[in-house]
C-alpha cells in the first residue's frame, strides 16, 4: 500500500515565485479549487488586474487531496438546508446548488478542461434504523421537486447497486460530477492565466498589513486594492473548524467485476450514518472509499493515512462487497476547513474579504461566482444567503 494520494496531472508545471514588488486590484490568496475558481470569475466579468499567490503549487492542499465527487446531497441534504432557511427560501438555495453543478459542467465543455469529467448518477443509502429514516425523509422531501429521484428496495436496489448492507437506497439522475480534483484546478488555473491573471506559485503570505492594503511575502510585496483569503482551515476564525478525512483506492477491477456489482454505469455513493462512507469508481476502474470527520486541533502536515479511518474503511468495503478482494493500493489523509452549517463563511473587513469552510467543491464555487458578483457590482441569486457589505 502506498501512502501517497492517488490523484496526478502529468505535463502541468508550476509557475515561479514572486521576487519582485508589483501591484494589483484584487489579489487572491490560495490556489485551492475557491481560489482559482474566484479567479476564473473575476478574469470574465472585469479588466482590472488580478494577481494569485499560492504558497506551494495549485491545488496542492485540501483540493488535490479530496475525493473529485461533487454531489448536491451529501454534506447537505434537502432536509437541512430547509431546516436552516425554511422550505421557500431553502428550495430556492437548491435550486442554486443545482444550478452551480451545471456550471461546473458548463465550465469544463466550454474550457476544454481535461480532468476526467463525467457526469453520473448518486446513490444515498441506510446501513442501519437511523438510516433508514433519514433516507425515507430525504426522499419524501425531494420526490415532488426531483421527479426523476427513486426510492429503491429488493431487487431494484441490487441492479443499482449489488451489496447486501444497503436497506433502501435514493437514486438520483445527474446529481453528481466525478473530477480528478487535481487536474481540475490546475487545468483550469491554466485557463485563468490565459485571462491575464497572474499566478506566482511557491510563494508564501508572511503578512498583511491591512492599514496599508500591502501584502509581505518572502521575496516581494503586493499593493493591492482588494485582499481575498481563500485559504480554507489555515484561516484564523473560530467559525471554521479544521477535519481530517481519509481515501483509499483500490487496485483496478476488471469490466465484469464492475457489472456483477452493478457499478456500471458509475456511480457517486454514500451511507447515511453521521460520519459517512463515500465512494466512486476512477477513470481507470478502481473503487475510491474515503472515510472520516475528525476533528484536530493543529493542521495535519503528514498524508500518512489515520489508522483508525483506514480500519473504518477496510471493514466498510467488505461490508459493502462482501465477495470482493481488492488490494489498497494508495491510502492518504487530508484535512479541509468546514464550518458547522457545511456552509462558507464570507466576511468583509475593511479591503479584506475572508472565505472559507465551504467543505464541499460545489460550495466553493458557488461562492466564487458570489463574491466575484460582490466585488464587481452584480447583482447576485445568493443576496438572500450570502452578505459580505
Amino acid at each position: 500500500m502506498k501512502y501517497e494520494v492517488f490523484w496526478k496531472n502529468p505535463g502541468y508545471k508550476s509557475r515561479p515565485e514572486l521576487k519582485e514588488d508589483i501591484e494589483c486590484d484584487y489579489l487572491i490568496v490560495g490556489g485551492g479549487v475557491a481560489g482559482v475558481s474566484l479567479a476564473y470569475f473575476l478574469s470574465k466579468k472585469t479588466n482590472k488586474k488580478i494577481v494569485l499567490i499560492e504558497k506551494n503549487t495549485i491545488a496542492s492542499g485540501a483540493t488535490g487531496k479530496a475525493a473529485g465527487s461533487l454531489v448536491l446531497e451529501g454534506e447537505l441534504d434537502l432536509l437541512q438546508i430547509i431546516k436552516k432557511y425554511g422550505k421557500k427560501k431553502g428550495l430556492e438555495f437548491w435550486k442554486i446548488n443545482k444550478s452551480t453543478l451545471e456550471d461546473i459542467k458548463n465550465l469544463v465543455k466550454k474550457e476544454k478542461i481535461k480532468c476526467d469529467f463525467s457526469q453520473e448518477n448518486t446513490i444515498y443509502g441506510s446501513m442501519n434504523k437511523k438510516g433508514d429514516a433519514i433516507v425515507l425523509d430525504e426522499y419524501i422531501a425531494q420526490k415532488d421537486i426531483e421527479s426523476e429521484t427513486k426510492l429503491l428496495v429488493g431487487k431494484e436496489l441490487i441492479d443499482k447497486i449489488n451489496t447486501p448492507l444497503f436497506k433502501y437506497i435514493m437514486l438520483s439522475p445527474k446529481h453528481g460530477i466525478s473530477v480528478n480534483p487535481l487536474m481540475f484546478t490546475q487545468n483550469l488555473s491554466n485557463v485563468v492565466n490565459k485571462n491575464g491573471v497572474k499566478i506566482y506559485e511557491n510563494t508564501t503570505l508572511t503578512k498583511l498589513y491591512e492599514n496599508h492594503n500591502m501584502a509581505e511575502t518572502p521575496k516581494g510585496n503586493i499593493k493591492f486594492k482588494e485582499v481575498i483569503l481563500a485559504i480554507d482551515s489555515d484561516v484564523r476564525n473560530s467559525k471554521v473548524k479544521k477535519i481530517s478525512s481519509t481515501i483509499i483506492v483500490t487496485e483496478p477491477l476488471k469490466k465484469s467485476e464492475l457489472k456483477h456489482l452493478s457499478l456500471l454505469p458509475k456511480k457517486i455513493i454514500w451511507d447515511s450514518k453521521d460520519i459517512y462512507h463515500y465512494m466512486k469508481i476512477t477513470k481507470d476502474n478502481r473503487i475510491l472509499l474515503g472515510y472520516g470527520d475528525k476533528h484536530i486541533s493543529k493542521k495535519r502536515t503528514s498524508i500518512d493515512p489515520h489508522q483508525p479511518h483506514l480500519k473504518r474503511i477496510e471493514s466498510f468495503l467488505h461490508k459493502l462487497f462482501p465477495h470482493l478482494h481488492k488490494k489498497i493500493e494508495y491510502a492518504w489523509s487530508g484535512h479541509f476547513g468546514t464550518t458547522e452549517e457545511k456552509l462558507p463563511i464570507m466576511e468583509r473587513k475593511g479591503t479584506q474579504i475572508t472565505f472559507a469552510g465551504a467543505a464541499s467543491q460545489v460550495s466553493c464555487v458557488m461562492a466564487a461566482q458570489y463574491i466575484s458578483d460582490k466585488l464587481t457590482g452584480r447583482k447576485s441569486k445568493l443576496e438572500p444567503f450570502f452578505n459580505i457589505e
